[in-house]
């Protein structure tokens, strides 16, 4: 996989044309036969929700409106009704046929990118039933590069050591389910066979084309003791989500779907997954996906994900690292100081092994990335998923333990040279993870 090489101010910092629209659930009437597959619908919804639409009609270009966590969002692209009440069906059932309460009102909108500005946000969060108004934030891979003609014989996974993997107890994490929102994975690498994979890709191509999901999922839980390849973290069972398109943007990179991402998410939440790994970031912050990470954090999943490769470019606090509640992990070297690329600030939690890391690959060629089967990347990307692993096992041992108590576990840490005596740094957070004092 080529590095991506653009600072963050060369990337997108929003998906172009998506904005996310929070209705008040107040606002759209609950009475029985409200709302009906047809053109009457429109006289049920109040003026106060069909302006912002009229609105976004006029100065915007409004393309459609997608109430992503409807229960009946499949069905509204069949009813019988013109364009415009098809809209006005999607913000009525975003609250009426929401599948959880804390979702109802959340729809995505697509309009002409380039007419989204500021004074037009302004605009739509002016009505008393709009709760908020947000772009949806871009998120990319962190990994910071792949490197090229290393042997891997020559490198024989120094992470595992790093983190004291060989002296840990570990225990049978079979029944625990990693869920991993990536590029998605050849399930069929000789290396997962036997783990029990539950692959989410569709409506893209089952194949992950850049390679970066294969590699994360390999890190977490490749076949450890079958005579080929490498080992993973923990003999867990993963749940994979791809949630990036099969095609690049208009500016040549890769970003995540934002719809794909979004639905993910909940269905985690609407699953028993209590780890999730998130090798992705971007500088933008959302309230959406801010609200469902808290939802995670109540509801006892660890959720880990990367501090961003971007430190020699203004080191910027990227999402959803950010977040209050999310673990942020960021990256070491072999010679355990601080990656030249991993991010640093006040959230950092801990940090991994994220240079040159040994994982697997897809069997098949891409012209994103080099090599088959097995390959080494850098980036926070890959430090994050040996603190996934980690955690997986830990919850495995310590099964009536939240999100707070795994974390506690997971930042029983080595302490490194360069943080001189400190227990915490912005640069390497508590430590380097040790697995061997976690469990």
């Amino acid at each position: 996989m080529e590095s991506r090489r653009k600072p963050p101010n060369e990337r997108l910092a929003h998906v172009p044309g998506q904005l996310l629209v929070r209705v008040k659930p107040s606002a759209i009437p609950r009475s029985p036969g409200a709302l009906k597959m047809s053109t009457a619908s429109a006289s049920a919804l109040p003026e106060s929700v069909s302006a912002p639409l009229d609105y976004l009609r006029r100065n915007a270009g409004l393309k459609s409106v997608d109430a992503i966590f409807s229960k009946r969002r499949n069905t509204l692209g069949r009813a019988r009704v013109t364009a415009k009440a098809r809209k006005e069906l999607a913000v009525m059932s975003s609250v009426t046929d929401s599948s959880h309460e804390y979702l109802e009102g959340i729809n995505m909108l697509a309009v002409d990118a380039k007419k989204v500005t500021p004074a037009l946000l302004k605009k739509l969060t002016s009505s008393s039933s709009v709760e908020y108004v947000e772009r949806m934030p871009a998120r990319w891979t962190q990994a910071a590069k792949a490197s090229k003609g290393v042997d891997p014989l020559l490198n024989l996974q120094w992470g595992l050591r790093a983190i004291r993997w060989f002296q840990a107890k570990r225990p049978k994490a079979s029944r625990i389910e990693v869920a991993i929102l990536d590029t998605g994975i050849d399930d069929r690498h000789p290396d997962f066979k036997g783990v029990s994979i539950s692959y989410n890709y569709k409506p893209f191509r089952k194949r992950d084309l850049l390679g970066h999901g294969t590699h994360v999922a390999g890190t977490v839980a490749a076949l450890a003791n079958n005579s080929i390849g490498v080992a993973g973290v923990a003999d867990c069972s993963l749940s994979i989500w791809k949630i990036f398109p099969d095609e690049p943007a208009s500016d040549g990179e890769y970003y995540v779907d934002g719809e794909a991402y979004l639905r993910a998410l909940r269905s985690v939440l609407d699953s028993r997954i209590k780890v999730v790994n998130l090798s992705i970031g971007g500088t933008e912050k959302s309230r959406t996906e801010a609200m469902l990470f808290r939802r995670m954090y109540d509801s006892g999943i660890t959720v880990c994900a990367a501090m961003g490769n971007d430190f020699e470019y203004g080191n910027p606090k990227e999402y959803p690292a950010g977040y209050d509640g999310v673990l942020s992990i960021g990256s070491i070297a072999e010679n355990r100081v601080r990656s030249s690329f991993s991010n640093t600030g006040r959230h950092i939690d801990l940090v991994g092994p994220g240079s040159n890391i040994l994982s697997t690959l897809p069997r098949q060629k891409s012209p994103f990335y080099d090599g088959t089967k097995y390959g080494v990347m850098s980036g926070t990307s890959m430090a994050t998923p040996h603190v996934a692993g980690a955690a997986a096992l830990a919850v495995k041992k310590y099964p009536t333990l939240n999100a707070l108590g795994i974390k506690k576990k997971l930042t029983k840490t080595q302490k490194l040279p360069m943080m001189r005596g400190k227990k915490w740094t912005p640069s390497y957070g508590a430590g380097l993870l040790d697995l061997s004092k976690a469990l």
